[in-house]
């Protein structure tokens, strides 16, 4: 077997057989044959091996399941603990590569060295009833009019973001990110405590090392369902401080400079704008999670407590 370049992970739970198995089908029709793939799965109730099991007669793809449930970020970070490829990629259970996908990824990383993660354009693919399908057209259509083809400078690329309050995700989901496993040693590992944003606040930090670069040539789908992360987490109302969080956690990083100067006054826009949906939640009569420890709302009402205060009774005047 040709020395990998691409280490595959492809976190699971509780997955549907039938997308688990067009996953790993769309992984072997790569034009890209050098890769080993790992099914990390986070302690299902379901059989995943069973489904696995015959794609197992390929030396380079492995299963592991984890005697206990880790979370989403803990099921990202347990899979990094396998394979020394340069490269690294995840492909989660649901989301589908067109045969160029790792070809047309791994080539920027291959051609300049500081390049330390390149994003893919893709599609978004609706399954069943999707009630927020308008913000993932959204983002495609705003992602698409801001991000051109081609390399960016990381803090260029980041203060251009911060300026529009980290909104929405410009490098995108982990299926559609190719990461140079150097700039991954150096970052570190995925927050375990971020429901939602995880992604986004683990290119925050790539992007204070990297150059990222853009491939604007639409190489897979992501599958939008009701039973998906995201679509369970606007249910539950999960995540609805993350978005604050990254704010919080750059800042910390960010040395005394007109970026941090920027990134502090956009996180107090933003803490408007969190406001806004919090208001609109409770008074719609949806779920408002509370909880404890450092993403709760009391704990970010005590970081900043009149910001808060200003930023929730505008909101709540706004809506009367």
């Amino acid at each position: 077997m040709d020395q990998p370049l691409v280490n595959i992970y492809v976190p699971t739970y509780e997955s549907k057989p039938e997308h688990l198995t067009e996953a790993l089908e769309c992984i072997l029709h790569q034009t890209e044959k050098r890769w080993t793939v790992l099914v990390h799965d986070d302690c299902s109730k379901k059989d995943v091996k069973a489904v696995v099991l015959p794609y197992l007669e390929d030396a380079r793809i492995q299963f592991i399941r984890s005697p206990v449930r880790l979370g989403i970020g803990g099921n990202w970070n347990a899979c990094l603990k396998y394979g020394d490829a340069p490269f690294v990629q995840y492909l989660f259970q649901d989301d589908l590569w067109d045969k160029e996908y790792l070809a047309r990824a791994i080539g920027p990383l291959i051609r300049d060295e500081r390049v330390g993660f390149v994003s893919m354009d893709h599609r978004y693919q609706y399954e069943g009833e999707v009630h927020n399908k308008h913000l993932y057209e959204e983002l495609l259509r705003t992602r698409r009019k801001i991000v051109s083809e081609g390399k960016r400078g990381g803090k260029e690329f980041l203060h251009m973001w911060i300026k529009r309050e980290l909104h929405p995700n410009l490098i995108g989901e982990p299926s559609y990110v190719l990461f140079r496993r150097a700039l991954m040693d150096t970052v570190g590992r995925f927050a375990e405590d971020m429901p939602q944003f995880l992604d986004e606040e683990y290119s925050l930090r790539c992007l204070l090392h990297a150059d990222v670069y853009f491939v604007m040539e639409e190489s897979g789908s992501f599958r939008v369902h009701a039973a998906g992360a995201s679509a369970q987490n606007e249910q539950s109302g999960a995540g609805i401080y993350d978005r604050l969080r990254c704010f919080e956690r750059l800042i910390a990083l960010l040395p005394a400079s007109d970026l941090k100067k920027e990134a502090v006054a956009a996180r107090n826009r933003a803490l408007e704008t969190m406001a806004k949906k919090f208001v609109a939640r409770m008074k719609s009569g949806k779920k408002i999670p509370g909880g404890k420890g450092a993403g709760s709302l009391k704990s970010l009402v005590l970081r900043h407590p009149i910001l808060s205060a200003q930023a929730l009774f505008k909101a709540w005047m706004e809506k009367k």
